[in-house]
């Protein structure tokens, strides 16, 4: 009877310990997700509020954002996406890694997209990221108004 009692016991916390551990494991994909969107966002957002030129159809370059500042020094960002990977050149230096797990155009299902109005000197960032499961999948859309005399390429 005690042996019965006992794997009952047993039975029962060892789902409850599956389930946990599942649920972990889904929580901390979904965070990582959803930093590397921030992050991604943040360096886009910072970088094309200062934007005099905004460049969405260079080969190659996700996003081209051009500005010079106050003592007319010219800036030149280009947001590069490779695999899953989003880095960031200034003026055609040494790339930087901004995130990771970013859906490209080479994902069938809802790419990361990046679009200009010129009419709202708007520009729109949709970034999706997914480490592993689809499930998991984070989605955010920057909507940016760069300096007034942004054009779009």
């Amino acid at each position: 009877m005690a042996l019965l009692i006992l794997s009952t016991i047993m039975t029962v916390t060892t789902a409850a310990v599956i389930v946990t551990v599942k649920t972990t494991q889904q929580n901390t994909e979904l965070h990582v997700n959803l930093r590397q969107v921030q992050n991604a966002g943040n360096w886009i957002s910072r970088d094309a509020m200062m934007a005099q030129v905004v460049d969405i159809d260079k080969p190659g370059v996700f996003l081209n954002l051009k500005w010079s500042d106050w003592h007319g020094n010219s800036s030149s960002v280009d947001y590069v996406l490779t695999g899953n990977r989003l880095t960031r050149s200034l003026n055609g230096g040494t790339a930087t890694l901004i995130a990771e797990y970013i859906i490209h155009d080479d994902t069938p299902a809802s790419p990361s997209t990046c679009t200009w109005d010129d009419d709202a000197n708007q520009l729109t960032v949709t970034l999706r990221a997914c480490m592993h499961d689809d499930n998991n999948r984070y989605q955010q859309t920057y909507e940016i108004y760069p300096r007034p005399v942004a054009s779009g390429g």
